[in-house]
């Protein structure tokens, strides 16, 4: 055991000892936990009105806004006062999860194709990497659960599964296949940002980052090996090219199971009742 703070940085944790709550008792109850609330509650709100989801919408989307600030703000103080003396651009929010705190103002705040952009992201890849940020919580291997790094890592991803399914299961946004390449417009965006300051800052060498996995595919072995093995032969480029598609494929397998689910559905209500 060792002594921490709830606000500790994840450098004197390091220090004092603090390996990994990765599939801790208290990870896999608050796996559990989110995965039955979010489909428990939404199932019981199915029915609401979407003026009022607009409503839940905008107020949410403010919050995330002020979450994210929080967090940059606190890494930030660390940074310069016990770290590195500077700001640590790891830190932007240029990374695909990311995406969840701009198309979510957008899906809020915005009209037409810009809102529907926004909830086709919502709703497939952002609810696919929601999920897999909960089960597979990169911040536990930093930070323990009962810390504000923990918190804020494993609400983020919370939020962006729960809101993605209970936007669909109230029919709010319904998936049509036409939504994987709708889901790609905000991911496309984001990567013309994303994959030059990937390249500048790895070829200068100035400090090491992997906005979206487009540079090294950090922390995913399959991406990694590859990225590696192009970066040999001068092919980088082939390898961020590969995973941007890869998230066509991964809206294209949400929209899928979730038309699978509904017809499903339909065909239950649909089958005549016994006599």
């Amino acid at each position: 055991m060792f002594n921490y703070g709830f606000f500790d940085y994840k450098g004197k944790l390091r220090a004092e000892g603090f390996d990994s709550d990765m599939f801790s008792l208290p990870h896999l109850i608050f796996i559990a936990l989110v995965a039955v609330l979010t489909f428990v509650i939404s199932y019981l709100l199915r029915n609401t009105k979407h003026r009022k989801i607009d409503v839940f919408l905008k107020i949410f989307s403010i919050w995330m806004v002020f979450h994210e600030v929080s967090k940059i703000c606190w890494e930030s103080y660390y940074d310069f006062t016990v770290g590195s003396g500077k700001f640590n651009l790891q830190i932007l929010p240029l990374y695909t999860c990311s995406l969840f705190i701009y198309t979510l103002l957008a899906a809020a705040w915005g009209k037409g194709k810009l809102r529907q952009y926004a909830l086709a992201f919502i709703t497939t890849v952002g609810l696919l990497y929601g999920g897999v940020g909960v089960v597979y919580c990169n911040g536990l291997n930093f930070y323990p659960f009962w810390t504000f790094g923990a918190f804020y890592s494993l609400f983020f991803h919370s939020s962006m599964f729960a809101v993605g399914v209970f936007l669909l299961m109230t029919r709010y946004y319904e998936l049509e296949w036409k939504d994987i390449f709708r889901s790609f417009v905000p991911i496309v965006l984001l990567a013309l940002i994303a994959v030059p300051v990937n390249y500048y800052l790895n070829i200068n060498k100035i400090e090491g980052s992997d906005f979206m996995l487009l540079y090294s595919g950090g922390g995913v072995p399959i991406y990694e090996g590859l990225a590696e093995k192009l970066g040999e032969k001068g092919l980088r480029f082939i390898y961020t090219l590969i995973m941007l598609a890869t998230h066509l494929a991964l809206s294209a397998a949400v929209i899928a199971i979730y038309k699978l689910i509904r017809r499903i559905f339909r065909k239950k209500a649909e089958a005549p009742a016994e006599s």
